[in-house]
């Protein structure tokens, strides 16, 4: 039996999430500094309505999956929506100083958390009115 006489008489029973074709898009808004709930309403205007925390727990789950297999090639995601198509074409996205430093000053490898804050400091500008910003700067 070859694979199309195969999918032909079964159906996969893994389930995909709804959020993987948006995953590049959430996480660079996540690295911008955009809250779950603005990640979900983002979402939602492109036709696919869930909660905060199920963007959350979508985050969390891909960042695990990164940190416990780093050589694995994933498999590419799905088209972006048409209004993202255009504003990638419209303006270049901004290219970090440099690149995100694997470990700290004493060798040791950053966790996910430390990754995402280093890279979100590198677009984050201090002039922002980010309130997320703000209070992260207070600690």
């Amino acid at each position: 039996m070859d694979i199309e006489e195969f999918e032909k008489r079964q159906k996969p029973k893994a389930r995909r999430s709804r959020l993987e074709p948006f995953k590049e898009q959430i996480f660079e808004l996540k690295a911008k500094g955009y809250a779950n709930w603005q990640i979900s309403e983002w979402l939602e205007a492109n036709g696919v309505k869930v909660s905060k925390e199920s963007v959350r727990k979508f985050i969390k789950s891909r960042e695990d999956e990164a940190e416990n297999a780093p050589n694995e090639v994933t498999a590419p995601t799905a088209e972006k929506p048409v209004e993202r198509q255009k504003e990638a074409a419209a303006e270049p996205a901004p290219k970090p100083a440099e690149p995100v430093p694997e470990t700290d000053e004493e060798g040791g490898r950053l966790s996910a958390k430390q990754k995402r804050e280093r890279l979100a400091d590198q677009y984050i500008k201090p002039e922002t009115t980010n309130s997320l910003f703000k209070k992260r700067n207070k600690e």
